[in-house]
């Protein structure tokens, strides 16, 4: 089973993204960067949802740290409207792509099988 990382600091929003994708990805959650990046390093995800508006490490440190980890591994970056213009700056650092919040879940269902299919990593 493919596995996915969601770095979010909203509680509420890492429930419901668990309890939409739980059937069909393993899914594994951080709430800060520090532990996003700790979780990356130890349960190698397929793909990353990553807030850019993270307390302590932002989104966008926590992206250039996964890239020197490993660039095969995607990671979308999950923006405020405010933030699009920041997320567009992580398109040139090596994002994937980006999701301006609020998202549609049948759009997150596109991304992570885009994302997941373009990193050819070994099963788990």
């Amino acid at each position: 089973m493919k596995r996915l990382l969601f770095v979010d600091d909203d509680l509420d929003m890492l429930a419901l993204l668990r309890e939409h994708f739980d059937e069909r990805y393993e899914v594994v959650t951080a709430r800060d960067g520090s532990a996003a990046v700790e979780r990356f390093a130890r349960q190698r995800p397929d793909a990353v949802f990553l807030d850019i508006g993270l307390p302590g490490l932002s989104g966008v440190e926590v992206l250039k740290r996964l890239r020197e980890a490993d660039p095969s591994v995607p990671v979308i970056m999950l923006t405020a409207n405010a933030e699009t213009l920041i997320a567009e700056d992580c398109l040139k650092r090596g994002a994937f792509g980006w999701v301006p919040k609020p998202f549609d879940l049948v759009y997150l269902d596109h991304m992570a099988a885009a994302a997941v299919d373009q990193n050819p990593q070994q099963p788990h």
